[in-house]
């Protein structure tokens, strides 16, 4: 009777071809695995921390407060926390001394002296020019909060929303009060900014300084700015962050409200500088000149600016209704122009620190 089976070499040729597919989909898989697992604990350090705050939310005590040092005081009462270390001792809560950033860049976590560090403007509605403060929690988790001085006083029977985060919820109560940036892997690598460093609340990490001239200023990132109603814009006008108010809605009183002021946002020098860095062989440009036969040099993107074609507003206004001058930014060319105040697709940057 004949019996059916396989031969050896049938074998060990399904079992290379087992053993290639495995080689090839394994580490994918442990990559998604630990992928997986990095966002639970992100999320259950946000849950943790958050559950404490709406507590404090729910007694009245979110704020005001002074400082993050005093923040920190009442947080204790709710969180158990392990460590605190001032803004000067920061390393004493944190397990290394570099974050590697996004654009693969080091950055020394001493450096995080205050909100300006997690990138978090300082406008009318937000104050967090407070020395951070480190904390380690009962669990062990590195964390460096930063309070901003302006939080209202929340109403402790107002219910706020909660974001779901696989069954974990997070409350947003707290998110214009606090910003903070944790740690997640202990001593292990690559420490790295979005995989095992995590932010909450807070805009990044690093200097708030985008853009450095060689005049000594220096800018933030980019940003579009929001738009603003002339019931707005006339509560800036008094509080004399810009001149004057023309439309029911404009953008570019959006930015002047997120710089704190139209003095802290660039000048027409400042915008020509900022032109002359990014064409091939830094060109000269007149604070209110238009130069054509230019060549992008494709250096936006260090600057934190995107690519041409874009704008920027200026801090100045003109004595035309509904304007204010920007520069245009393109490939071959970049003009300085007034433009209606209206205009949705331009941007914007604030003086950094």
């Amino acid at each position: 009777m004949k019996k059916n089976g396989f031969t050896l070499a049938e074998v060990l040729i399904t079992l290379g071809v087992i053993g290639v597919v495995a080689a090839l989909t394994l580490p994918t898989l442990n990559q998604a695995v630990s992928k997986k697992i990095r966002a639970e604990q992100i999320r259950t350090v946000k849950y943790k921390f958050t559950k404490a705050t709406d507590k404090m939310n729910s007694l009245g005590l979110i704020g005001p407060y002074d400082s993050t040092a005093a923040f920190v005081a009442e947080l204790q009462k709710h969180l158990k926390i392990a460590k605190v270390c001032t803004a000067s001792n920061l390393r004493a809560c944190w397990p290394y001394d570099k974050v590697i950033l996004q654009d693969g860049n080091e950055y020394d976590i001493s450096r995080a002296q205050t909100g300006k560090q997690f990138k978090m403007n300082t406008n009318e509605d937000s104050d967090y020019t407070s020395p951070n403060v480190g904390i380690v929690t009962a669990d062990g988790t590195p964390m460096i909060l930063s309070y901003n001085k302006k939080c209202a006083a929340l109403d402790p029977v107002k219910q706020y929303g909660w974001t779901t985060e696989d069954n974990k919820p997070v409350s947003n109560a707290t998110a214009g009060c606090v910003a903070a940036v944790f740690e997640i892997n202990g001593t292990g690598k690559p420490n790295t900014l979005s995989k095992d460093v995590a932010l909450f609340n807070a805009n990044g990490l690093g200097s708030s300084c985008a853009i450095e001239l060689d005049n000594g200023k220096c800018f933030t990132a980019p940003f579009s700015p929001p738009l603003v109603t002339r019931a707005e814009c006339e509560e800036m006008k008094a509080k004399k962050m810009l001149d004057n108010c023309y439309s029911d809605n404009e953008y570019w009183a959006g930015a002047v409200k997120q710089c704190n002021g139209k003095a802290n946002m660039p000048t027409a020098a400042d915008l020509a500088k900022i032109a002359s860095a990014l064409y091939t062989g830094k060109p000269s440009i007149g604070a209110m000149q238009d130069v054509n036969g230019l060549t992008y040099a494709g250096n936006a993107a260090d600057y934190g600016l995107p690519e041409p074609l874009f704008i920027l507003w200026s801090g100045e206004e003109t004595t035309l209704n509904d304007s204010a001058y920007r520069r245009a930014f393109g490939t071959t060319y970049t003009n300085w122009s007034p433009f209606n105040r209206t205009a949705s697709n331009h941007q914007a940057v604030c003086l950094g620190e």
